[in-house]
């Protein structure tokens, strides 16, 4: 018993000294406990909101299926002034962090997924190009802006939370245009009648378990 103890404790202080943010204001967080490798979600905020936020809205449901979180804060130091999509740099600066989080952690580099929510959701489908060599899947939660311009070079199935009361609803509706001239999958979760606020409360505990079964059926493929 004593054994058994020890083990937990070793194996719970190890995966809290792993979590650490590999960026100012970001989080990361990791179950309390785990089996092998862990699926990454890596979120982005909206406007004017802070990446702690952002984690709060998939923090429970994370905790439930045993993910791991990291929520990115859009980089001050690089000329951000918090809004990923006004930002619009490059998204090498992203996947460097998800990287360095992937080599000191527990993670399954196969089941990375990204999600943005309003104006961080613009920013991934502005460059959703770039995503497919880090990303198996996207969630769209609340905003999206097609990238134009070529195809993905793998695939790279994307989830849609939105709503069609949101004013800027005729620009995420172009970017699913553009996942299906791709011949992409995806899924399109409409909010019937939902303005920002609406898109924001529909990402209860059941939805986000519910877009997190979805995710872990993808597996980012070489």
């Amino acid at each position: 018993m004593r054994i058994a103890i020890a083990w937990l404790l070793t194996l719970t202080l190890s995966l809290r000294a792993d979590a650490s943010p590999p960026c100012e204001q970001c989080t990361f967080e990791l179950p309390k406990s785990r089996d092998g490798a862990l699926p990454l979600l890596v979120v982005l905020h909206g406007d004017r909101e802070r990446a702690s936020s952002a984690a709060g809205r998939w923090r429970a449901a994370a905790k439930q299926r045993g993910w791991a979180v990291l929520a990115l804060q859009c980089p001050v130091d690089q000329g951000c002034k918090d809004s990923w999509w006004r930002w619009n740099g490059d998204p090498s600066w992203l996947v460097d962090r998800v990287a360095a989080v992937a080599t000191a952690g527990p993670i399954d580099r196969s089941r990375i997924y990204l999600a943005g929510w309003s104006g961080g959701a613009t920013y991934i489908g502005m460059h959703a190009p770039a995503w497919t060599a880090t990303f198996a899947a996207v969630v769209f939660h609340g905003g999206g802006h097609s990238p134009g311009g070529e195809c993905p070079a793998r695939p790279l199935p994307a989830y849609f939370l939105v709503g069609d009361r949101n004013p800027l609803h005729s620009l995420v509706k172009d970017l699913r245009g553009w996942f299906d001239d791709c011949r992409q999958h995806l899924v399109w979760d409409l909010v019937s009648g939902g303005d920002h606020d609406r898109e924001d409360r529909a990402l209860d505990r059941k939805k986000a378990l519910a877009i997190l079964d979805w995710l872990a059926e993808h597996a980012r493929i070489e």
